[in-house]
């Protein structure tokens, strides 16, 4: 059956058709049979071994057929006798009930419901959320009936998927009828005598609170994903709302005051997500709950209900009246102050991500227009997702002069002083979450969403986990890539925020962490980016030159890299700021490192040749780059691609002045490196570097003993390279021609 599952939903098939209700018997009869949840362990053991893993495991091969062939049968018989065109109230039809047609399967439930199998039941379960659009009333009261008593099964399991089916079925509720049920269910659930149900229970909560609204004024053919907003206080159904999420708001607060740790961590990671489906009436009443959350006795609740307060202030603020939106942030600051001198290092880790986010978002909301590219809500215009029904947007009511002093002074008063002293934190973890914050502070990718915090949650989050952190930590990328573009950072913190860092900065690079060290130097290219003066450049820059003569050799690659990178982040300023950096700051660097007496800095001079030629950080000014194969006089039209060329000409030749080096892991590197900027370069200049490899190669067979072959191998792997082979062979050709 499991290999003709797709002949046995064929509508078009006679045989199918006739077959259709013995093959439902039967699965029946299988799912009755299947006492020790046999065919759900197989199929789970089966996906764990090579398929992918499903959500319908549970349900086991004979339930997973039978719900397939209910969902397509129901469907098609939902359109043929909605053309007949029945007899429907308005209620029904707002609420999707256009037919019956999934009448006939009601038996079906109860005789599964009835099962002694645990299989059965939940198979019997999860047809409701198939079945309920497609039944009339008094069968859905019969359907409810029955997931009521699935929700107190003696069975862990049972119960669990039943929590699951009613998630499914609050999106589907277009009939105000079913509200008061719903509700109910929520308050079984917080009481269930498993921690994970109880968990769950919060899920359940604030997404039956966003969806009430449809409840009463939607419409099910526009689908469940179209969420209406809450009705106004003059419309009639405001009211009925309102006593109904005064039933909602309970189950919330009890479960924060649950006896286990992991529940309430459940009601810290969606506070959010709840104040979001609640609306500004309730503001007040959660961030109560939130300031409880954040004074819990467990630390993974702390921390948990911590990472939640960007999202939560960013909910709130966006949400209510001009005026009133600095009420979040009054009230939530004192406690940030005291949790940075929290005993638990995960918790000051999550108040330094937190700290990081928050800085974002309120420097957006004080500083940027509503147009401004940094300013979040430009970001959340330019998603997919519509905004938050519960978060109308109040179009440039943040760029005035108020909003901007009320924001900064949240800003310079209290996270810059968090973030300051989170990074002179005794614990490494802490000073690297705290790095981490400052980076993603101080820049935000225009290629990926994930340095921005993603405070609004909708219904297209997909994969929630009650009982897993739903605030992402965003990862510090390294930025050498050699498919990598061009970075493009957007300036978040002020020149004064900057120079305020930089001495506690300058303490980090001489920690006795070396990870610590390194995540110092991370942040060099986003704190580039913030500033146009050329002195507080130069204080940033130290913190690269000091670390490049590091101990550690990851540490010392990461000061050079950022040292390189640096330069792409001061082009955005609207002059040839790059390219003035390459040419004073960088190029003089990496001419003293080919110079040293120290191998070890004449390889890291091969790394930022590599660096600068991968990212096409070259200046194009002859100017910037002291160069004799071209001068100013002989320029003709072509002098911009000219210049560029000799720039980099001039890069080249010091990794050429390289590949006779006395050390043999010198010279090797000199191949390593030009294996992977030869297929960026132009003609003229890759000929030039085929020339250098051959006279490498040549000179290290010459050396006779004292030749080291890995010089010869990653000589000739470059060689190797196609472009370089093609090359070789047209010279070739045409030397022999021209003789």
């Amino acid at each position: 059956l499991q290999r003709t599952r797709f002949f046995l939903v064929e509508t078009s098939s006679s045989t199918a058709t006739a077959l259709r209700w013995e093959i439902i018997d039967y699965l029946c009869t299988v799912l009755d049979l299947d006492t020790e949840q046999e065919l759900s362990e197989k199929e789970a053991a089966s996906a764990t071994g090579g398929g992918e893993a499903s959500p319908t495991n549970d349900l086991g091969s004979a339930g997973s057929i039978l719900k397939l062939i209910v969902l397509n049968c129901s469907t098609l018989d939902d359109t043929i006798n909605y053309n007949v065109g029945d007899d429907l109230d308005d209620l029904s039809t707002r609420s999707g009930n256009t037919s019956n047609a999934g009448n006939a399967f009601i038996s079906v439930v109860h005789r599964l419901a009835a099962s002694k199998s645990t299989s059965a039941r939940i198979a019997a379960c999860s047809l409701g959320p198939v079945l309920w659009s497609h039944l009339d009333f008094p069968r859905q009261l019969q359907l409810r009936g029955v997931i009521t008593r699935a929700l107190h099964d003696v069975e862990v399991i049972v119960r669990k998927s039943t929590a699951a089916v009613l998630h499914e079925i609050a999106e589907l509720v277009f009939d105000r009828r079913s509200v008061p049920w719903l509700v109910l269910m929520c308050e079984r659930s917080m009481t269930d005598p498993e921690p994970q149900l109880r968990a769950a229970a919060m899920t359940l909560t604030w997404h039956l609170a966003e969806h009430l609204p449809n409840a009463f004024t939607g419409d099910a053919n526009k689908g469940s994903l179209s969420i209406r907003r809450l009705p106004p206080r003059t419309d009639p159904t405001f009211m009925d709302v309102y006593l109904l999420q005064c039933k909602l708001l309970p189950v919330a607060s009890n479960l924060a005051e649950d006896r286990m740790p992991s529940v309430r961590l459940s009601v810290a990671a969606q506070c959010d997500r709840l104040v979001n489906a609640m609306g500004e009436h309730w503001f007040n009443i959660i961030i109560d709950l939130l300031q409880a959350l954040l004074s819990d006795s467990d630390e993974r609740v702390r921390s948990e209900a911590t990472l939640c307060m960007p999202r939560f202030a960013e909910s709130v603020i966006l949400g209510t009246e001009e005026g009133q939106d600095s009420i979040v942030l009054e009230s939530l600051m004192p406690l940030a102050l005291k949790i940075q001198k929290d005993s638990s290092p995960l918790v000051r880790s999550s108040l330094a991500t937190a700290a990081g986010e928050l800085l974002i978002f309120l420097v957006g909301l004080g500083g940027a227009s509503h147009d401004a590219p940094s300013s979040p809500i430009r970001k959340r215009e330019g998603n997919e997702a519509p905004p938050s029904p519960r978060s109308p947007r109040r179009e440039g009511s943040y760029a005035d002069e108020t909003g901007y002093k009320r924001y900064k002074k949240h800003v310079d008063d209290t996270f810059i002083p968090i973030l300051q002293n989170l990074l002179q934190d005794p614990n490494p973890e802490v000073t690297t979450a705290s790095l981490r914050a400052v980076t993603n502070a101080s820049r935000s990718s225009a290629r990926s969403s994930a340095s921005t915090p993603s405070c609004s949650h909708n219904k297209y989050d997909n994969g929630d986990d009650d009982l897993a952190s739903v605030a992402s930590v965003t990862s510090l990328q390294s930025h050498l890539s050699v498919d990598r573009t061009k970075p493009v950072f957007i300036p978040v913190l002020s020149e004064k925020q900057v120079l305020r860092l930089l001495p506690t900065l300058s303490n980090l690079a001489t920690s006795a962490q070396w990870r610590v060290r390194q995540s110092a130097v991370e942040i060099v290219p986003a704190l580039l980016g913030c500033t146009h003066r050329h002195e507080t450049r130069h204080e940033i820059s130290k913190l690269c030159l000091t670390l490049m003569g590091d101990k550690v050799d990851a540490v010392r690659k990461t000061a050079a890299e950022c040292l390189c990178l640096g330069g792409s982040n001061l082009a955005m300023h609207g002059k040839d700021d790059g390219g003035e950096w390459i040419a004073k700051i960088v190029v003089p660097h990496l001419k003293t490192c080919s110079l040293s007496e120290d191998a070890k800095q004449r390889m890291l001079s091969l790394k930022m040749i590599e660096i600068i030629i991968t990212n096409g950080l070259c200046p194009a000014r002859l100017e910037v780059v002291e160069s004799g194969d071209v001068s100013p006089s002989s320029r003709n039209d072509n002098s911009e691609v000219a210049t560029k060329e000799s720039a980099v000409r001039s890069i080249l030749s010091i990794a050429a002045s390289l590949a006779s080096d006395t050390v043999p892991n010198v010279r090797l590197n000199v191949g390593r490196v030009l294996a992977v900027i030869v297929g960026m370069l132009d003609r003229s200049n890759a000929e030039f570097a085929v020339s250098v490899l051959e006279q490498q190669i040549e000179e290290e067979k010459s050396r006779g003993a004292e030749s080291d072959r890995d010089v010869i191998y990653f000589a000739q792997q470059a060689l190797s390279q196609s472009s370089l082979s093609d090359l070789r062979r047209e010279s070739s050709l045409m030397s022999s021609f021209m003789e």
